[in-house]
C-alpha cells in the first residue's frame, strides 16, 4: 500500500517576502504561549458539564476532574524547578482532597497554577540559566518548554473526554489568545506568488 509522505521545505513564513525588520503578527515568545495555553484549557474546563468531571473513558486512566489536576500540578512542578527547587506534592493526595472536587474549585486550581507559572517565567533574570529538570541537567527556558508541552498533552486528551458524554470541545486556540487575531498580512493571491510558498515541495514516495 503506497504511503502519502508530504514534505514541506520551505523558508519560514515571517516575512513573506517582505524585510526581516517587520514585527511577527502573531506572538511566540513564553509568556504569550502560557497565556494563551490557560484560556484554551479554561474554556475545555468550563466545556465539561459538573456532573461529568468524573467522567473516565476507561477504569485504568484519570478521570476528567483528576486529569485537570494533573495538568495543574505540572504547572506547579514545573515553576518549582525553573525556580530552582522541587515540587514534591502528592499528586494522589491532592486528587483526594475535600476541597478539590467541584467543578468550580478546580477551575480555580488549574487559573493558578497557570499564573505561577507565568509569574516565575517572568521573574527570571536570564531564563539560559542552567538547572535541574528532576535528575537532568537543563535550562530554564527548556524547563518552561516542557512544561508547556506537558499542558498541551493533558489538554489535548480533554476533547476525546467531552466527545464521549456528548458535549463540544471548544475550537482551535493554537495561535491567538482571544481578542488578538488580526487581519492576514498578504492576500492568498499574493500568498500564492511568492517565494515562501513556491518553495513547498510535494513528494510521493
Amino acid at each position: 500500500m503506497k504511503q502519502i509522505l508530504i514534505t514541506l521545505l520551505f523558508i519560514p513564513l515571517i516575512s513573506l517576502g517582505q524585510s526581516n525588520s517587520v514585527e511577527p503578527a502573531i506572538s511566540c515568545d513564553l509568556i504569550s504561549d502560557f497565556e494563551r495555553g490557560k484560556e484554551f484549557t479554561l474554556k475545555y474546563l468550563n466545556a465539561m458539564p459538573e456532573d461529568k468531571y468524573e467522567f473516565n473513558p476507561t477504569p485504568e486512566i484519570l478521570s476528567f476532574r483528576e486529569e485537570a489536576l494533573h495538568l495543574a500540578i505540572g504547572n506547579y512542578r514545573y515553576a518549582a524547578m525553573i525556580a530552582g527547587g522541587y515540587d514534591a506534592s502528592n499528586l494522589k493526595e491532592i486528587y483526594e482532597r475535600p476541597e478539590l472536587q467541584s467543578k468550580k474549585s478546580v477551575i480555580a486550581f488549574v487559573s493558578r497554577s497557570y499564573d505561577i507559572m507565568i509569574n516565575q517565567i517572568n521573574s527570571e533574570s536570564n531564563l539560559n540559566q542552567t538547572t535541574y529538570y528532576y535528575r537532568w541537567n537543563c535550562s530554564k527556558e527548556c524547563l518552561a518548554r516542557k512544561g508547556f508541552e506537558h499542558q498541551s498533552h493533558h489538554r489535548g486528551k480533554w476533547a476525546i473526554y467531552l466527545r464521549l458524554v456528548g458535549a463540544k470541545p471548544p475550537g482551535e486556540q493554537l495561535i491567538w489568545k482571544d481578542g488578538q487575531k488580526t487581519t492576514k498580512d498578504i492576500s492568498q493571491k499574493d500568498w500564492k506568488e511568492s517565494k515562501e510558498y513556491k518553495s513547498y515541495i510535494q513528494k510521493v514516495d
